[in-house]
């Protein structure tokens, strides 16, 4: 998964609201290690990128690549 995920939408989500990394992954109750997965484009399950857009209230089509 090449490039996959939009991780300047989330990291200026994240800015913007002032949140921890850890926070962020709280809110969206994934943990830090399937959070760097996703930001660095490993393999990852989808269902945690729904869960972000969901915190973000985003569509899940804003966060990926394409």
């Amino acid at each position: 998964m090449d490039n996959a995920v939009k991780t300047a939408l989330i990291n200026s989500y994240i800015k913007a609201n002032n949140l921890s990394k850890t926070k962020f992954c709280k809110l969206c109750k994934i943990s830090v290690y399937t959070f760097n997965k996703i930001m660095t484009n490993q393999d990852f399950d989808m269902v945690n990128l729904f869960r972000i857009a969901k915190i973000m209230g985003v569509h899940i089509c804003k966060l990926l690549v394409g």
